[in-house]
């Protein structure tokens, strides 16, 4: 059992990373379609670290780089632990938006342009708003119909 568990957390991890990394990631507007997955914290807290692990790997590539792999990572798991204590997943879902503020406070003081922190921070929390809240929980709510990935995400 625990090397099903660490194969599927690894999986998980390389499918956040490889999405985030293929697709148009970083900056103010950062529509991450990996950011759906965070929604497996909500079905099932052992998703905390494999997402958390993701998005570390993901921010290496930041502009930012190590500052980013941190406080970006900090971010995510902030978000993915109260999306795991959160028993709605409509409010789940805003977590990641809510946390954004730190990714707005890291541009902020590491971009070479001067920014406002309130508008980057809002562009950061409406895209993290679009892809986990209003793309993300349908998709999720249509997937977990089929018993057996509903077993699949929720059980070990």
């Amino acid at each position: 059992m625990k090397t099903n568990r660490l194969v599927r957390g690894a999986a998980i991890a390389a499918l956040y990373a490889i999405l985030t990394l293929t697709l148009p990631a970083y900056g103010a507007l950062q529509f991450r379609i990996s950011e759906v997955m965070t929604l497996l914290a909500f079905f099932n807290p052992f998703y905390i670290l494999p997402l958390t692990i993701g998005c570390a790997i993901a921010n290496i590539a930041s502009p930012f780089g190590i500052v980013d792999v941190i406080f970006g990572s900090l971010a995510s798991f902030l978000a993915l632990t109260a999306m795991s204590k959160t028993k709605n997943i409509y409010l789940a879902s805003i977590w990641p938006a809510f946390f954004s503020f730190i990714i707005g406070l890291e541009i902020m003081f590491l971009s070479t342009e001067p920014v406002n922190f309130f508008l980057i921070t809002g562009q950061i929390m409406l895209s993290e708003f679009v892809v986990v809240t209003i793309i993300g929980v349908p998709l999720m709510k249509f997937i977990m119909r089929n018993e057996y990935i509903e077993r699949l995400v929720t059980q070990f």
